[in-house]
């Protein structure tokens, strides 16, 4: 993104046209005819940069088109090229596996790996072992189940305090200081998703049942093998994650039972329910002492001073439209970094409420933009700007622990309670983001599995994960049915591992900062130039972060958060 503020377009301005997947399939065949007829390494890589121009427009459509269907679901018109989008991103995808296969075959390979590396060559590999033109029906299926659920979600509409309110403005209530409000609140959320549990299982279970048949199709004895490569996973293994989960249960979770059994204390109730968990302190969570009204504004001072640059990143990006930071009614629930490729810049989305996990996620999906805009020039190939979600988790979750110093933009006198907060929050996540993991492992090895019996399955993983938690007799909650409300189950299939992974090293750059905020600095921003340019591992090897497969390094973080919390 240009520093100037003059050669940045408004969002506004941007218009949107749909892509020509006609015209897109004639452009990959004349690619490939030229990789496979090139003699010399720049005829080879003229030919790969038509390929890379015309996968940006058709990538950055696909980016406006979702971010303006996601400000408004409502909007027939981008409902209907989502729904294009759809139906056409499996296509998409084979014919960009058809030119990275030319690649890998093509006379100059050996000279473009000698000059730009590996990683082009492992993902076109890792490409033709998962998109194939026998599975376009699956995938496309694939991605309109997912629509369907992201529509159900953004759509869902809880009577409550006299209002109707979406899933993001219930949080504030969630999360109230009056027990009897938190409890009527959950009620409210279980009654809505116990009434609507048949469509969530029937839509989970037509998702496994085509993401099972697409690996078989492919090979593969079950999906779980074939989500281990889309999800790029180049140097550690399914045995690998099973040790991280292990070392979790050993290391946190029995920090996150003594967070509990304080948290308990603090609120001065006999007995710890479901309903008390979302809120950690007697007087309430910490909320911003900034109206969200000036979040935009708190946000472009904190990245000033993080980063020492004024204007900011982030206040260019708001500037010009490129943020949209809150809740509001037939917006998509969630939070994210879209980047859009034509024109190098990230647009960022969230659903701010007025709660505590507002500048967490703004800090988070700034982490994401900034990585994005510092690794725009560092490779040719649009395939290697960005690296593996693990490590692009990384750039996000770090952020959130080195701002620790300037929570007083947001918080005021109030900064300390968030930071406690915010570290609390995140050893409570691991075991959570882990039990996610397993969750979905042991549906995947058995796909027939009947729908209560997912319910039972993940009701025992909570057991073992989160100990402390006590439904009583809420329906939905209590017959294992919470993992309906993560949509990564349901349409990133073996990602939140990647947060789990992305934190242990986060924390990492976190101790460090303590010590040396600029020695942190160093290693996070060599980490975002690199982009994509090396595996997991390689990457926060270059940038001298330690594995977090290494128990040892579980073992430090632990060590470090239990005295940062005095536990």
């Amino acid at each position: 993104m240009p520093d100037s503020r003059v050669n940045i377009p408004n969002f506004s301005d941007i218009k949107y046209a749909r892509p020509d997947i006609d015209a897109f399939e004639e452009l990959v065949k004349s690619v490939r005819f030229k990789l496979m007829t090139a003699t010399s390494y720049d005829q080879a890589m003229d030919a790969m940069a038509e390929f890379e121009d015309a996968s940006s427009r058709f990538d950055t459509a696909y980016a406006l088109c979702t971010v303006m269907h996601d400000l408004d679901t409502s909007d027939e018109f981008y409902t209907a090229e989502n729904d294009f989008f759809d139906e056409n991103m499996a296509k998409v995808s084979e014919f960009s596996s058809a030119v990275l296969a030319a690649l890998l075959t093509c006379p100059c390979a050996e000279e473009i790996k000698s000059r730009h590396g590996d990683m082009i060559f492992l993902k076109a590999k890792n490409r033709k072992e998962t998109i194939s033109k026998d599975i376009l029906d699956e995938l496309a299926e694939e991605a309109s189940l997912e629509s369907e659920y992201g529509q159900l979600q953004s759509e869902a509409e809880i009577e409550f305090d006299g209002k109707k309110l979406n899933l993001s403005l219930l949080q504030p209530y969630l999360e109230s200081t009056s027990r009897s409000v938190r409890k009527s609140a959950y009620k409210a959320l279980d009654d809505y998703y116990q009434g609507r549990k048949p469509v969530y299982d029937r839509i989970y279970d037509d998702m496994v049942r085509v993401r099972t048949a697409a690996a078989r199709k492919l090979g593969y004895s079950s999906f779980t093998e074939l989500g281990y490569k889309r999800m790029e996973r180049y140097d550690y293994s399914r045995q690998d994650v099973e040790r991280f989960r292990e070392n979790i249960l050993r290391y946190i979770v029995p920090l996150t039972v003594q967070i509990r059994k304080l948290q308990r204390e603090r609120l001065g109730v006999d007995k710890l329910m479901f309903y008390d968990l979302s809120c950690l302190f007697k007087n309430g969570n910490p909320a911003p002492m900034v109206s969200k009204g000036t979040y935009k504004d708190a946000a472009g001072e904190y990245f000033r001073k993080m980063f020492g640059k004024s204007p900011s990143f982030f206040d260019v990006l708001s500037e010009h439209g490129f943020t949209d930071l809150l809740s509001r009614p037939n917006k998509s629930t969630g939070g994210y970094c879209m980047y859009l490729e034509d024109y190098g810049i990230p647009f960022i989305f969230m659903n701010g409420n007025g709660t505590y996990d507002d500048v967490a996620t703004v800090v988070h999906e700034g982490g994401h933009a900034y990585a994005a805009i510092q690794s725009a020039e560092s490779s040719p190939f649009l395939e290697c700007l960005s690296p593996t979600l693990e490590t692009c988790e990384i750039h996000s979750t770090a952020m959130e622990y080195m701002s620790y110093p300037y929570m007083d933009i947001f918080y005021g006198d109030k900064a300390e309670s968030y930071c406690q907060m915010h570290m609390t929050d995140g050893l409570l996540f691991l075991p959570y983001g882990c039990m996610v993991d397993e969750f979905q492992h042991i549906v995947y090895d058995d796909p027939d599995m009947p729908p209560e019996k997912r319910h039972m399955v993940w009701k025992s993983l909570e057991e073992k994960y989160q100990p402390f938690i006590n439904y009583d007799d809420e329906p939905f909650h209590a017959a294992g049915g919470a993992w309906m409300k993560k949509d990564h189950i349901f349409t990133s299939p073996f990602y939140y591992i990647d947060y789990c992974l992305s934190q242990i090293c986060a924390l990492e750059l976190w101790m460090e900062s303590r010590l040396d905020i600029n020695a942190a600095l160093t290693k996070y921003n060599a980490l975002c130039a690199a982009g994509g340019n090396d595996t997991f591992l390689g990457l926060i090897r270059r940038s001298g972060i330690e594995s977090p497969f290494d128990a040892d390094v579980i073992k430090k973080v632990a060590y470090e958060c239990c005295k940062f919390l005095e536990l």
